[in-house]
């Protein structure tokens, strides 16, 4: 059963792996940096089609059959 305590210690651990910018926001502030914020948004843009592309394969099973079809895996790979 989930108690108060352990409620909190996920909730104050969940915010603050939340906070902490990850390998996208680091290379989306690069990008920005270096070569303005055109450039930042359209990394943006990039990230967040791909971000798209995956949640929409998983939704239609795709990922289940890439783990268990070695070679529609394969296929996948060359494409």
């Amino acid at each position: 059963m989930l108690t108060y305590q352990i409620a909190l210690s996920f909730f104050g651990i969940a915010v603050l792996l939340a906070l902490a910018p990850g390998p996208d926001n680091l290379f989306v502030l690069m990008q920005a940096a270096l070569w303005g914020k055109a450039a930042g948004m359209v990394v943006v843009l990039g990230l967040c089609t791909g971000l798209i592309g995956h949640t929409v394969a998983v939704a239609v099973g795709l990922a289940a059959i890439f783990a268990t079809s070695e070679t529609a895996f394969m296929v996948l790979k060359l494409a």
